[in-house]
């Protein structure tokens, strides 16, 4: 029993040491049709998504750490969703749903 843990406890230890890969640099683009009759363009990396609604300023966002889900926030601007929907929100405006069409 003592020599399983050993093992259990060498390979962990021996995971702990390997470096990690590097997060993926590549853009996803996607466009979304929102309740409130706006089109959104987004192009997400792994730490940032570029939000372009026509009418508004482009806007940056980071990623914020959460579950299951995707959360990009940054000074009153919010888009999160999950897979083909998302809830965008910006300053001053009503939060929208939109549907993925691309």
């Amino acid at each position: 029993m003592r020599v399983a843990a050993a093992l259990i406890a060498t390979a962990a230890l021996a995971a702990c040491q390997t470096p990690c890969p590097s997060p993926p640099t590549e853009t996803t683009n996607a466009t979304y049709e929102c309740e409130d009759g706006s089109e959104l363009r987004v192009a997400y990396t792994f730490n940032s998504a570029t939000v372009v609604q026509e009418g508004y300023t482009t806007v940056a966002l980071p990623s914020r750490i959460t579950g299951a889900a995707f959360r990009y926030a940054e000074g009153g601007a919010t888009l999160r969703g999950r897979m083909n929907e998302i809830e965008w929100t910006r300053p001053g405006a009503e939060e929208t749903v939109c549907e993925q069409t691309s």
